[in-house]
């Protein structure tokens, strides 16, 4: 199947929930490209993961994980569970982390642990920071976080301050490593995009793309290096699919907010539909349609989500996946027949979900 006609089938799918009721027209000659884009080819295997064995996985990235909730994650159904690098966070530095990671991957149910580590921002709350720091000291931290999450900043990633934090003796790759987990699961790959990094790019005389592109290649050489599977989850930025060259260094693309979204700190902790298609994006119908929170939301965030569409993501989505790569979502809701549709649609194209609250703080059971 073409494209473009796998777009609009998901499109199609798409605009009959979420509480709205819009009528698909099927594209006329003047709407479809005369020139089709290619068939992508498929992913060449690069190596042996158990992905493929992952229906459900569970996305959970508290750093006060405490036992009961572990208990929980270990007896559960799910087949992969990424969470936090606790001991990253300052306050949780001797957490155990190599016993829950066994525990898991031991379990009646074995999971998949994946560590969950921001590679495109700083986080004030992380041992690696440093007393003073702030945007532009040290000089590859660029600016403060678009979408207002406190505490974190958008960092010039290819600068040697940021690789040795990771890469560099001590480093939190060889923390990982140690404790066993089977991959990582990398945030804010979209940091290229940041305005703030593309100001300091375009004085380092750099493409922050090709930059982003070999920074998730030199992560996932590390691992590979002592683990021939080891896994590289890129979250967001699914656009990056275009690039064969990172198609061949990620196994997955996790793609969060494609239907519904929060706001930062969790508030709203979810259930703000994103814009169905590129021609709702930013129309007073939309924004009158939000509830009050989540049109505070879109209010005060102009470069936020909620003004990007389902429709966006899907395209590049099922591209991604075209090219071999597995596809996991996130969405943000809490409403019951919110949560349900997502799960319905999203495994209806061939995607992997996972439904929680915007701080993705709470453990939920596994759906079947």
């Amino acid at each position: 199947m073409k494209r473009w006609s796998v777009i609009f089938l998901a499109l199609a799918i798409v605009l009959q929930g979420c509480g709205r009721t819009e009528r698909v027209v099927q594209p006329d000659s003047e709407t479809v490209p005369a020139a089709q884009p290619p068939r992508p080819e498929p992913r060449p295997a690069r190596q042996a993961t158990d992905l493929s064995d992952v229906s459900h996985w569970l996305y959970l990235i508290d750093v006060d994980l405490g036992d009961e909730v572990v208990d929980l994650i270990a007896e559960s159904t799910y087949d992969m569970a990424v969470i936090d690098y606790i001991p990253s966070e300052a306050d949780n530095a001797d957490y155990p982390i190599s016993e829950v990671v066994a525990a898991w991957q031991g379990a009646d149910h074995p999971k998949l642990v994946i560590a969950y580590i921001d590679i495109g921002e700083a986080e004030d709350y992380r041992t690696y920071w440093q007393p003073g720091w702030g945007i532009g000291n040290p000089e590859w931290i660029a600016g403060s976080d678009p979408d207002g999450w406190k505490g974190n900043f958008p960092v010039a990633y290819w600068h040697d301050g940021w690789v040795d934090i990771w890469l560099g003796s001590g480093g939190l790759m060889e923390g990982i490593l140690s404790a066993g987990f089977d991959g990582i699961y990398l945030d804010w790959v979209e940091a290229y995009s940041d305005d703030s990094v593309i100001e300091i790019a375009e004085r380092d005389g750099v493409d922050p793309v090709q930059e982003m592109i070999g920074w998730v290649e030199a992560l996932g050489d590390y691992g590979r290096e002592r683990n021939e599977n080891f896994i590289v989850i890129g979250q967001n930025a699914a656009e990056l699919a275009a690039f064969d060259e990172y198609v061949a260094v990620v196994d997955a693309i996790a793609q969060e907010q494609i239907w519904f979204d929060g706001g930062a700190d969790n508030d709203p902790p979810g259930d703000c539909p994103l814009p169905r298609t590129e021609a709702d994006i930013d129309t007073d119908a939309y924004r009158d349609s939000l509830s009050p929170k989540c049109r505070r939301q879109f209010d005060k965030f102009p470069e936020s989500t909620l003004h990007v569409s389902s429709e966006g993501y899907l395209e590049d989505l099922l591209f991604a996946q075209g090219k071999g790569l597995t596809i996991f979502t996130i969405d943000y809701a809490l409403e019951p027949e919110n949560i349900e549709w997502v799960y319905q649609t999203a495994r209806g194209l061939g995607f992997i979900p996972f439904v929680s609250n915007r701080n993705l703080d709470q453990f939920v059971d596994a759906r079947r």
